[in-house]
């Protein structure tokens, strides 16, 4: 249950040289794409029908060529890759995994990101911004409501200034890294919360066509949780890109998998997207974030009517409203009269960057934990170890004070079981269970590996 290998923890740049192999199977995107070759100067040969090998001094130029003179349909059906010395199964993973011709062209254009993910820690921060109640009172909502919460927001530092979530997810969509951004965003929003964010919620943005398979897929994003120490009932993880999502099936489970821990779930832009109702419905969220347009609209008669249909099914089941981009007065208190819950806005305060503070409280080791170094940590059922990467392994077993009995215990419970290296950024795996290999569906070997798509 590792990304440990992953592209997701940091993708690889597009290789200066070596050899550019073109594959489409539309016969029409051949002929387009020859033309574009040979306008360009570079020669070709069909290897197999739908298969070019070019020739070209400066593979990388020739992709932003194809990339543009393509339409954008065409480049998203042709894959393309530059080769090196790849023989036997090698070439054959690298061609399994070829992308678009416009992710191959995109990643030559933002290739300024790979700084930024290759140095995470120091490049990415997060800011936050208040979420205030509504009802604390009879009187308007004023900008000193009670805050509730915040929502964490990403930013990066770059050498030409601060580069907004807008731009780097849209890169990052293009060149096919978003799994990549999207664990970075989470990851940091837990990490610049440690030390200050007392009993609030933490909102967190997820995209959830990024998580493959939610026990791999958000493993870093409890173990940020969990060094920054925050409890998982302060966390409610937010979907970012409801009008995309296509796969209801694939987010509730995401959700449960959320809710299965203590976490709340929310769903943002409520009225933005085609199916937001059939989501609403039918996947209850804890919390419902109308779209900033309606909210912004407030009170216009339309508005309201939209606002008190979404504030009576949410709260027909329990759940909450949170009025967004909240920034004049008129527009906080029309909110409240028709039920909403929460806002927040420039009316109740501006994101602001806050100074993470080291863990309130280390986890304590259980009591019998094993030698050399390695502790039980956090009371989820689902146990993780923490091992010192110096002890010997043999340590960790066979030892007098019943470590060998232990060890039998962790192998034969139906309880999934990892020993990781708490030091690294991403811990990486180096035991699991049986029981993680049916929960997963991965084979431990996988695990060990690093294998794990994510």
């Amino acid at each position: 249950m590792s990304c440990l290998g992953c592209s997701c923890q940091r993708p690889a740049p597009v290789p200066a040289t070596g050899t550019l192999l073109l594959s489409t199977s539309v016969a029409h995107t051949r002929a387009a794409l020859l033309a574009v070759l040979r306008a360009a100067g570079a020669s070709c040969l069909e290897r197999a029908p739908g298969l070019l090998e070019v020739r070209t001094p400066d593979a990388v130029r020739l992709l932003e060529t194809a990339g543009r003179q393509l339409s954008s349909v065409e480049a998203a059906e042709v894959r393309a890759v530059i080769l090196g010395d790849e023989q036997g199964d090698a070439l054959l993973a690298v061609a399994l995994a070829a992308p678009t011709l416009s992710q191959l062209a995109a990643r030559v254009d933002h290739a300024d990101l790979l700084p930024l993910f290759a140095s995470e820690l120091e490049s990415f921060r997060a800011v936050y911004q208040p979420i205030v109640t509504l009802c604390d009172g009879p009187q308007a909502p004023s900008a000193q409501a009670t805050v509730v919460g915040y929502e964490a927001l990403l930013r990066a530092r770059t050498p030409a200034g601060e580069l907004m979530p807008q731009a780097m997810f849209a890169a990052a969509e293009e060149a096919g890294w978003l799994h990549v951004l999207d664990r970075v965003g989470r990851t940091t929003a837990l990490r610049g919360a440690a030390g200050w964010l007392g009993n609030a919620l933490l909102f967190v943005n997820f995209l959830p066509t990024t998580i493959y398979r939610p026990q791999v897929c958000l493993a870093t994003t409890e173990r940020a949780a969990e060094l920054a120490g925050l409890r998982l009932d302060q966390l409610v993880f937010e979907v970012t890109e409801s009008e995309r999502v296509t796969d209801l099936n694939h987010l509730e489970e995401v959700f449960a998998y959320y809710r299965e821990r203590g976490c709340k779930v929310a769903l943002d832009d409520l009225g933005a997207g085609y199916s937001s109702l059939n989501m609403l419905v039918r996947l209850k969220p804890d919390i419902v974030k109308l779209d900033k347009e309606i909210v912004q609209r407030l009170p216009e008669q339309a508005s309201r009517a939209v606002v008190s249909a979404v504030v009576a099914i949410t709260h027909a089941y329990g759940g909450q409203v949170l009025a967004e981009c909240v920034e004049t007065a008129e527009q906080a208190t029309a909110a409240r009269d028709l039920g909403v819950d929460l806002g927040q806005g420039w009316f109740f305060g501006r994101p602001e960057e806050r100074m993470a503070q080291p863990a309130t409280a280390e986890p304590t080791p259980a009591a019998g934990a094993w030698a050399a170094g390695v502790n039980f940590t956090g009371d989820d059922p689902a146990v993780a170890l923490a091992v010192d990467p110096a002890a010997p392994l043999d340590q960790h077993r066979g030892s007098a004070d019943g470590s060998e009995l232990v060890g039998r215990a962790i192998t034969l419970t139906s309880t999934m079981v990892s020993i990781v290296d708490a030091q690294a950024i991403d811990p990486p795996i180096i035991y699991v269970n049986e029981a993680s290999e049916h929960a997963t569906g991965y084979l431990s070997s996988e695990m060990l590996d690093g294998a794990a798509v994510s």
